[in-house]
């Protein structure tokens, strides 16, 4: 499974985005998964900070793992709603309104990136 996202997939991807003005907020990193259904805890976002995750999420890797197992070429694309909290003394908290307010900024830009990468397939 070293090879979860495909590679030519991944270059359209970022083909698609810059033809779409949308590859300044376009980043690749690792992704990692926990259960949920809540927000990671700040011992949890460390821990995954150390294990190199740049992003972290409550779906995505299972389903990658399933259709990897059915030879389903992937790629994944995740918006990223909320900021992580690392530390104890900070006020900041993971919340749904953050959640809301960054998807409503940026889905319309999400929605215009998938139809073009779908029209390039």
């Amino acid at each position: 499974m070293s090879d979860a996202y495909d590679r030519e997939l991944r270059v359209l991807a970022r083909q698609a985005a810059e033809e779409q003005g949308c590859d300044s907020f376009l980043q690749e990193g690792v992704y990692c998964m926990l259960a949920g259904p809540t927000y990671e805890t700040i011992a949890e976002c460390r821990a995954l900070q150390k294990l190199g995750a740049d992003a972290v999420g409550m779906s995505t890797v299972p389903e990658v793992v399933v259709a990897r197992h059915c030879g389903l070429r992937i790629l994944g694309l995740s918006l990223i709603t909320n900021k992580v909290v690392t530390d104890y003394d900070s006020t900041e908290r993971a919340n749904h309104k953050e959640v809301l307010k960054t998807t409503e900024k940026r889905a319309k830009d999400l929605q215009r990136l998938v139809r073009h990468l779908v029209s390039k397939l």
